[in-house]
């Protein structure tokens, strides 16, 4: 009698490619601290520096990150206008308690960097560049 049989299927081999970048990556990438972030997992689609508003205006898409040392609430106002992902202020600036409060009323995620506005935006240039690493707790 002729026996049949199949391959055993093998496991799947794990997803070594890179995730898209969120919010959470961005803090990692500039050891930026949490103002006020409900959701680390926002996707980020890019990166905007500049501290010249209008700059922003012209220069960002929805999903960006906006990388500025300006720390106001002018700045949490045009990243709500430019649906932005979220605000990274950077050069250790301190930010005044109106601006975090905006950012939670108009939900736009805001952080601190010491980091230069250069170095901040070319980490994050980086990273977004190769993706973030795969997840070690994908299901």
């Amino acid at each position: 009698m002729n026996q049949i049989t199949a391959p055993v299927p093998s496991a799947p081999a794990p997803d070594s490619r890179p995730r898209p970048v969120t919010l959470g990556d961005v803090c990692a990438a500039l050891d930026a601290e949490v103002l006020w972030c409900p959701d680390p997992a926002v996707p980020v689609t890019g990166v905007v520096a500049a501290d010249l508003m209008s700059d922003v205006l012209v220069d960002s898409r929805p999903g960006f990150v906006l990388v500025t040392g300006l720390a106001n609430v002018q700045t949490i106002r045009t990243a709500a206008i430019a649906d932005l992902a979220g605000v990274v202020v950077a050069r250790g600036k301190a930010v005044p308690a109106d601006m975090v409060a905006l950012a939670k009323d108009a939900k736009v995620p805001v952080f601190t960097s010491r980091r230069s506005l250069f170095e901040a935006a070319g980490r994050l240039y980086e990273v977004l560049s190769i993706g973030a690493p795969p997840s070690r707790s994908r299901p």
